[in-house]
């Protein structure tokens, strides 16, 4: 598992350096939010917790699908939703019916529309032109 990690740290370092630092917070929050998640529901669960490296890339893939200014806070909430509700709940790694990270990102979507469809656009993009009916 840690060799997708591994892989998915080329798409990481480019989110931060387009989106900046603040992506480094969102990273960080998705994947500690996700590996505590899935730590405290198998202790309730009774079961013994593996740290095979799933609720850290399904922390980092849910991190680096989301806005580049999503709260924090709704970031915390949809990580939890994802590892407690769309893995946990249907019984663990192997058994979910859905991708965890884009579960979080389809509850987000629908609990707060504006904040997920809204983008910035990176502080040093500069575009050169315009497409479309007209450029006014």
């Amino acid at each position: 598992m840690y060799i997708v990690v591994a892989a998915l740290l080329f798409p990481t370092a480019a989110g931060i350096y387009f989106f900046g630092y603040y992506a480094i917070y969102i990273i960080l929050a998705s994947i500690i939010t996700a590996v505590l998640t899935e730590f405290v529901i198998k202790k309730l669960r009774k079961k013994r917790f593996i740290m095979d490296g799933s609720a850290v890339i399904t922390g980092l893939l849910f991190a680096l699908i989301l806005p580049p200014r999503l709260p924090l806070w709704m970031v915390v909430l949809g990580a939890f939703f994802s590892i407690a509700v769309a893995k946990e709940a249907f019984g663990g790694l192997g058994y979910n019916i859905f991708n965890p990270a884009l579960a979080g990102r389809a509850f987000l979507s629908v609990c707060f529309p504006k904040e997920m469809t809204t983008w910035v656009l990176p502080p040093h993009f500069n575009y050169d032109a315009v497409t479309g009916a007209t450029p006014l």
